[in-house]
């Protein structure tokens, strides 16, 4: 690795993260810090395998790796980073948040990594590093599997996105199932901004005909030639079908070359990180340059015509308050007509399996009531419990929240660059802005008393061999009330969430906006004495970027 690369890169780093301190610059501080943390993986080069959840990240490396290593399912399962590479043997490490690590079993990956074993990361995992024999022709680099993104727990997304600027290569997973969208188009464009090294693989191909695949693939190629007016590696792929010969394409085409040419690419990818940055930097630096050559009067001039009443933060949340009150009005139908959608199947399976366990219930009433509502509140639990995992109500609600907000950001930073356009005649970098869906907590399940008196003080008149056909059709009565009840709870308790993660989501879009225009404010605050000193560190991170790309 060449060392001298190394140091220039860092000391350009450091260079802009000064700036950053000296201008509140927070967004691009926490990406420098990322960059930095790159500049430190020298020993591999990591392949990020990303792509919104349920595309098949993780079957598709099981696939590859021709074994059952990582959780796959119909739900966001992965919730944290985990990393494979070559070993001598097979190991799993977990590493924890406080700096400690174990070795596990591979077959007990799924404890510390899956959202249904470890929710909301409760393990506090940072990472999970797994070593394979079978790698061993690709000693250099590691495939990283990631949680996906967009899925409706904050704490997946976030994982995921903040690691962006940390990523070397990427391989970006698309189901065949949906053509790829605009959320995806936009996340290879930030994904684009810190990794010239991207490929595309189409999953799930054996659910269509050859031609049909064929047209998705030319699709997806139009897609992203027009974004990124460049070609894009796109292979297909199935866990299911073919899977050796496309494990061949994939291994020849994408991971064979980064592994033989780690050195060169490691290089080129941190090249491309610095260039991000350094633009990003320049460009808020030339914002404060060219305000300071403006005198007070006619700054107070422009500050009015770039933060015109579109602009103002209170006009914005005022707005911003009006288009989540249309979503919220919205919430409690929309739930509730979705979860009784689910209720007859519900019955139908609670009340065979009441056929088949109230024979095996013995004692008095007393005792077979409590094994009843035992065996009730178990059931509910489970089929409650399936539903909540597996629901998609609450993820498309918020998804459509999320989607208005980030097209309402998008347009609140075109406006203020072309603002800054009319006034200073600079215009800003785009930059994009993950918003995260945050965790919705899941309700308990509630069962009401059988008997709305002690039991234990009265079963002795009604003995069960004389009265348990009666009891058993009570107790069957008892199933559909039950059922209706936790469905309203279901209801009353998403809908209360639902509306606080919509704030949640308003709040961050608020705080983002905010936190530009105090930005702005400081840019522009900068007077004349300020300009030469302005000028000579643009022109010196200029001059280190230069001598880094010589």
């Amino acid at each position: 690795m060449n060392e001298q690369t190394l140091f220039q890169a860092k000391e350009i780093l450091k260079e802009i993260h000064a700036v950053c301190e000296d201008f509140r610059l927070d967004s691009l501080k926490k990406v420098v810090q990322s960059v930095h943390n790159f500049t430190d993986q020298r020993q591999y080069l990591d392949i990020a395998v990303l792509g919104q959840f349920k595309a098949g990240k993780s079957s598709f490396l099981n696939g590859y790796l021709q074994q059952a290593l990582l959780p796959v399912g119909s739900i966001p399962v992965t919730s944290v980073i985990t990393r494979i590479g070559f070993g001598p043997r097979e190991k799993a490490t977990v590493t924890f948040r406080d700096g400690t690590s174990k070795i596990i079993p591979t077959d007990e990956i799924e404890k510390y990594v899956s959202e249904s074993k470890n929710p909301e990361n409760k393990e506090n995992v940072m990472r999970v590093d797994i070593e394979v024999p079978s790698l061993n022709k690709m000693k250099e680099i590691r495939l990283v599997d990631t949680p996906g993104i967009g899925s409706v727990w904050k704490h997946n997304t976030e994982t995921t996105s903040n690691w962006f600027p940390e990523t070397g290569a990427v391989l970006f997973v698309l189901s065949a199932e949906k053509p790829i969208s605009e959320h995806e188009l936009n996340l290879f464009k930030e994904i684009s901004l810190y990794s010239p090294e991207i490929a595309l693989v189409i999953t799930k191909t054996d659910l269509f005909q050859e031609e049909q695949v064929e047209e998705i693939a030319s699709f997806t190629r139009k897609a992203l030639k027009e974004v990124f007016a460049r070609d894009v590696t796109i292979l297909r792929y199935s866990a299911y079908i073919n899977t050796s010969a496309y494990n061949k394409q994939v291994e020849k085409d994408i991971f064979l070359p980064l592994a033989r040419n780690r050195r060169e690419t490691y290089l080129k990818i941190l090249h491309h990180k610095i260039e991000t940055v350094v633009h990003s930097c320049l460009s808020y630096l030339n914002i404060s340059y060219q305000a300071s050559l403006k005198k007070e009067a006619e700054k107070n001039k422009l500050k009015e015509i770039i933060f015109d009443e579109h602009l103002n933060a209170h006009f914005i949340r005022q707005e911003l308050l009006a288009i989540m009150g249309s979503y919220k009005e919205k919430t409690r139908e929309s739930v509730k007509i979705y979860l009784d959608s689910f209720r007859k199947d519900i019955e139908k399976r609670i009340t065979k399996e009441y056929e088949t366990a109230f024979p095996g219930w013995k004692g008095n009433l007393d005792r077979v009531t409590r094994q009843f509502e035992k065996w009730l509140n178990q059931s509910l639990d489970t089929e409650f419990k399936g539903l909540l995992l597996e629901e998609e109500k609450s993820f498309e609600l918020l998804h459509a929240v999320k989607k208005h907000l980030s097209y309402y950001l998008k347009s609140f930073r075109e406006r203020l660059s072309e603002n800054l356009d009319r006034a200073l005649g600079v215009q800003m970098k785009p930059e994009a802005w993950e918003i995260s869906v945050g965790e919705l907590k899941k309700p308990d399940i509630s069962l009401s008393r059988s008997f709305d008196f002690h039991l234990e003080l009265f079963w002795f008149f009604f003995p069960m061999f004389l009265y348990r056909r009666v009891f058993r059709r009570f107790f069957l009565s008892r199933i559909p009330y039950e059922i209706e009840k936790n469905l309203h709870r279901l209801t009353s308790d998403m809908n209360e969430k639902i509306n606080q993660e919509i704030d949640h989501l308003m709040l961050q879009a608020l705080t983002y906006i905010n936190g530009e225009l105090k930005t702005m404010e400081m840019l522009l605050s900068k007077n004349k004495g300020d300009s030469t000193s302005i000028l000579k560190r643009m022109d010196h991170i200029k001059n280190r970027y230069h001598n880094l790309m010589i």
